[in-house]
């Protein structure tokens, strides 16, 4: 007979997939915490951890701990780095819970009843609920959000993200989508289901750290950019716009030269100017285009997005 302990549980299954790249510092105690919340609100659940290429102990320790806690653990280990976005599209499609909780840190700074207020916000009919941090927002994450935001095809209101809760409707629609640069949170704000970011004051925000290199951040905000903005139409529109106005005020500048100064080779400076800005603008322009064409040749390509290494299932249960 199940105990009234059980009967008080959710019984919705739960997934979370917990993006894993040289933690061993950390992971032992995250997965600790978010066991205990997990057994004492749901009757089921499972922990799907990616292991992007970690050079560290980070696997002995997800083995190590996970002989005394409750939730199945299953590692899946990438041969080589694939990146956050592609990593956690690795977990997420091998994950089969009702509702999959997404953890890109394994740094914790919020209260951990947050983690059971996303669960019932999506109750409440909110399909992506995010946790987001109201104190810990870097200067250039903030810049970079308001810049897609403002450009986006569509209003969206991202911001810099904690963690998150997928409904499996909202789930199956994205992975369903055939776009092969996986920004989640634009992939989940496009799929059209309601989504809410429930905003939290961070504690020990100093420990949180970004798993992305400042190469790999301006890489992916790039592709971003590109993929989810108008950016590639307005800008050459707009440099077309400037070099008009120039091509206008360096005719200007030298019909009054021809007239006023005196020993000057002709068209000399104002050729030499207009060149130099031209070409400028025009290298500019070459840029954007083959950042379109390279998206366009990733699209058309049918690579596999990840690749196995293995699959490690811990369980003492």
């Amino acid at each position: 007979m199940e105990n009234s302990g059980s009967l008080n549980k959710e019984k919705n299954f739960i997934s979370a997939v917990i993006y894993v790249k040289n933690n061993e510092s950390t992971v032992n105690d995250f997965l600790r915490k978010i066991d205990e919340v997990f057994h004492k609100n749901f009757t089921t659940y499972e922990f799907v951890i990616i292991n992007d290429a970690s050079e560290d102990n980070s696997v002995s320790k997800i083995k190590s701990i996970s002989e005394t806690i409750n939730g199945n653990v299953t590692v899946i280990n990438l041969p080589y780095k694939h990146g956050i976005e592609t990593a956690m599209l690795a977990g997420v499609e091998f994950a089969i819970g009702d509702f999959v909780y997404e953890f890109d840190s394994t740094i914790i700074d919020y209260n951990l009843e947050l983690i059971m207020e996303l669960y019932n916000t999506t109750l409440d009919g909110n399909d992506i609920v995010a946790a987001s941090p109201s104190n810990s927002i870097n200067f250039s994450s903030k810049i970079f959000y308001k810049y897609l935001n403002n450009i986006s095809r569509l209003n969206m209101s991202l911001t810099t993200e904690t963690f998150r809760i997928v409904s499996r409707r909202a789930l199956n629609r994205v992975l369903r989508s055939k776009e092969k640069l996986r920004y989640r949170k634009a992939l989940y704000h496009y799929s059209g289901f309601n989504s809410k970011t429930i905003f939290y004051e961070g504690i020990n925000t100093g420990n949180r750290r970004s798993n992305l290199s400042v190469g790999e951040k301006f890489n992916l905000a790039s592709d971003v950019l590109v993929s989810f903005s108008d950016i590639g139409t307005k800008l050459p529109l707009r440099i077309s716009i400037i070099f008009a106005t120039i091509s206008l005020v360096t005719i200007i500048y030298t019909i009054y030269s021809y007239f006023t100064v005196e020993n000057i080779q002709p068209g000399w400076t104002t050729t030499m100017m207009f060149i130099s800005v031209s070409f400028t603008g025009l290298f500019f322009v070459l840029a954007v285009i083959s950042k379109y064409i390279n998206v366009l040749l990733y699209e058309l390509q049918d690579k596999p997005r990840y690749i196995y290494k293995s699959v490690d299932r811990f369980s003492s249960k």
